[in-house]
Parts: C-alpha cells; structure tokens; sequence
C-alpha cells in the first residue's frame, strides 16, 4: 500500500549537484563546469558565467521574483534567455538547473534544452516537461538517441541529466530516476541555441521559474552529486519549505451541490504555494456511482496532485474504491511522509487489526527522525469532537517517531490543539448540504505551511452558508 519504488539505476546516487547560491568554481579547473549561472545575478540584460568561461546568457523581457525565500527567473512567452550552442561533438555531459514548477499546464516545455519543439524526438539535448506530465531528458548522439521520463511534480526541484558515453541518466531532487544506454559522440548543431525556461526556438514555455543551471563536459559521479547537494540543502533550509491544502466533508449529491466545491478547487489552483491538496472523505452525500462520479470530476479540475481518503458516507457499493483507487497507502513530499489511513467504519469503532498491522509495518521501514502526518477522515485530537475509537491505540504507534501533526474531518469544526508537539486539525465542512456542528457559517479548507522542523496552519474561507440556506 505504500507508494511504488522508482525505476532502478546503475549510478546508486541519493542526491544531486548545488547548483544556487553557491561560490563560483575554479575558472578552467579539470572539474569545474563549463558555465555555471546564477539567474538572480541577471544584470543589464545579461547573466554572467560564473564559471569563467565566458559563456553568459542573453536575458530579454525577464522579470526575477522572489518565491519562498529564493530568487528566481519568472519564464513566459515573452522571456527570452539565450546561450552559446555548447555541447557539440562532447563524449559526456551534465545538465543541470533548479526550478520551481507549477505544472498547472502539462505540456512540451524546455527548462534548459538544446532542443527545437517537436514532440519526442530532440535535436541535441534538454531537460523538459511532456503533455503527460513528466521531466524528459533528451539526448541526441551520432549512434541515435534517447529520451526518459519520471513524474513531476510541482514545487522546487532540482533536476539533471548525464551521460557518460554508456548511459544517459535523469536524476530527480538527487534521486537517479531513469536511464538508458546510449553511445557515441553528442550530435552538432550549431544552429540549435541553449535555451533556458523553452525550447531553442522560443516555444513550448516552461510553466515557472528557474534559479540557477549548469553545464558540464563530464558526468558528475555519484559521490560528487550527493556531496554537494547535502552542502546545499545544508545551506539552504528554505529547499524543504512547501505548503498544501486540505480540505473535507464535501458531501455532494448533485450539480448544485458541487458549484461550491469548485469555488475551493479554483482558490487552491489560484494559490502558487499550494504544492498539492488533500481530501479527508465524506466526498458524497450517499455514496452513489452518480455523486462518486461528481466528486472524482470536481477534483479532477485540480491543477496539482490531490490525494484522498474514503469518509464513513463514501462507503457504499465500492463506488469510491472505483473512482478514486487504494484506500490506505502512504505518499511523500520534500522528505515528509504522509500517512493515508482508511479510518472507516465510524468514530465508534476501532480500525481493525489487518490497518493496526499495516501501520506497524510502515513505522517499522521508517527513518525515525523522518518528519510524518497522519491523516484520516475520522479525528484523533485528544480534545476534539467525534473523536475516532481507539485513537489512542493508534498514536501509541508513533512512540519514538517523529510524528508532526494528525489531520481529521468528519467532526465539521475548525479545530487546533497541539499536544506533545503534535498538531491536530479538524476543519470546517466544504459544503452546502451539511451545517458546521460548531454552529459556524464558513465553508472553507486549510493550508498547512511546513519547514525542515516545524508546521503550521490558517483555514481559508471560501463561502458563508447560513442554516437556513443548507440544501
């Protein structure tokens, strides 16, 4: 039930190059790069190489944004950041950049590509998004070429590609991905430009930003890549910051029903912080196939990943099960683990022993000091209402880990308390068919803000029903 394991790789990496805010190397050392750039040091219409090689970047219609403490080039169909056709006729590569992704639109995009649009197949090399939402890296050799994919997914990444004349890798946030063999010598094409945040001809713009990148004329080793990105994330700790949406007791039963359900989706998708949403269950009123159906449409209109676990109204007839797949599972997101855990069937019953077992095994496989959340549909909050049966049994599981905060619905209240470090939620119904219990008249969701240490949490009013106005 957890979440599958990446593709395996040769190159046994757990991370990846710094590639932001970090000194300028040795100019024409042996191992330096050959063009090193620093996006937030755009100056006059140029972005110097920090490498010192003097490959600078051609900057034209840029604007730079600061985005949770880094700054970064805001790309779009009027930026335009060119450079020098390198590459050609090299026996190995490193491709590199840091990107904040919004991944509002999946699509062909390039993010640092010699490359001219044109569906899969690519002119010399890149790192790009895909219609089906992926990172692509491509690489064209004169014994032919290859491209590989992993998901992506939004918020700050860091992203690479290398070849070492046998292999072409792609290695994600320090992870390696996918790879493939691939032999010879990098193609020429003088004609094709490096092109950073589209593609060498100016289209397919990447949906984002991008901080820094670079190029090597080398594949960086395993050991050089984790290195380095450890001193990164070191120096950097805002690398680890993100924020998310949650939100719970839809309750749906018709198209009208639904009209409030999406003015919550569209604030969410508004948001830019928000990296992905979570929907703690009663989804539906009854249970049918038809508001099944309803509630997987509404959230498919979600421009980011969502996640969900079934409420004690989405039982019935395996509807939900059909709709929106496995009921307990685990996920993770910057080095949190999430913890989806299928609570059914009510506040007044214990989860079952197999769940108890499931947990067990989850807790065992995890780094103790790796920061989790717990999230059900049926709250845990020692001092809440409608408090699940047996909570206690479930958070003695926790004993030793490092348990950050248990999200819960099903009680409609806007309820925090923190006990022993640990935050507990329940929010407020998103909902027209259902009142809060608290006697409140807003309808909304919750952002959680969570750093490297620490997590907290605003409710976001999306509309006011009155109890007289409840369908």
């Amino acid at each position: 039930m957890s979440r599958p394991k990446r593709a395996s790789c040769r190159a046994t990496v757990a991370s990846i190059i710094a590639l932001l805010l970090v000194a300028a190397p040795l100019a024409f050392a042996a191992d330096a790069p050959v063009a090193s750039w620093d996006l937030s040091a755009l100056d006059g219409g140029q972005v110097p190489d920090a490498s010192g090689n003097g490959n600078a970047l051609s900057v034209s219609g840029a604007s730079l944004e600061d985005y949770m403490g880094r700054t970064l080039l805001r790309t779009g169909p009027d930026v335009r950041v060119t450079g020098p056709a390198l590459g050609d006729g090299w026996s190995a590569l490193t491709l590199a950049a840091v990107v904040h992704h919004t991944n509002t639109q999946p699509a062909y995009a390039g993010i640092i590509a010699r490359d001219n649009y044109g569906g899969p197949a690519g002119d010399v090399f890149g790192i790009l998004t895909d219609p089906q939402g992926n990172w692509a890296g491509r690489l064209a050799t004169t014994a032919g070429q290859a491209g590989i994919t992993a998901p992506a997914t939004p918020g700050w990444h860091h992203l690479a590609l290398t070849w070492d004349g046998s292999y072409v890798r792609l290695f994600v946030d320090g992870e390696c991905v996918r790879e493939a063999p691939l032999a010879g010598t990098i193609v020429s094409e003088p004609a094709t430009p490096l092109t950073i945040g589209a593609y060498s001809n100016l289209s397919g713009w990447f949906c984002g930003g991008i901080a820094a990148a670079q190029v090597h004329e080398r594949a960086l080793p395993a050991a050089e890549l984790a290195a380095d990105w450890a001193q990164w994330q070191a120096d950097h700790p805002l690398s680890r910051e993100f924020s998310f949406a949650q939100a719970s007791d839809t309750h749906l039963t018709d198209t009208k029903s639904v009209e409030i359900v999406n003015d919550g989706v569209d604030a969410i998708n508004a948001d830019e912080r928000v990296a992905f949403s979570l929907w703690l269950g009663d989804l539906t009123q009854y249970s049918g196939s038809d508001e099944m159906a309803l509630a997987r449409m509404a959230l498919a209109r979600l421009q980011r990943p969502r996640h969900t676990v079934r409420g004690n109204h989405d039982q019935r007839g395996g509807f939900y099960e059909q709709e929106f797949g496995e009921l307990t599972y685990t996920f993770e997101f910057a080095g949190w683990k999430f913890i989806m855990l299928d609570s059914n069937p009510g506040d007044a019953t214990p989860i079952d022993e197999e769940r108890m077992q499931w947990l067990r095994d989850v807790l065992a496989e995890t780094d103790a000091e790796q920061p989790m959340m717990l999230c059900s549909h049926h709250p845990l909050a020692p001092n809440g209402g409608l408090r699940l049966a047996g909570a206690d049994e479930v958070l003695a599981l926790f004993a030793g880990h490092n348990l950050k905060a248990v999200l819960g619905a099903h009680h409609h209240a806007n309820h925090e308390e923190t006990v022993d470090g640990v935050l507990f939620t329940t929010t407020a119904c998103l909902a027209v068919t259902r009142v809060n219990f608290d006697g409140t008249t807003a309808r909304g969701y919750r952002l959680f803000h969570c750093t490297e240490d620490a997590i907290s949490t605003e409710f976001v009013p999306v509309r006011d029903v009155a109890p007289e106005d409840v369908q």
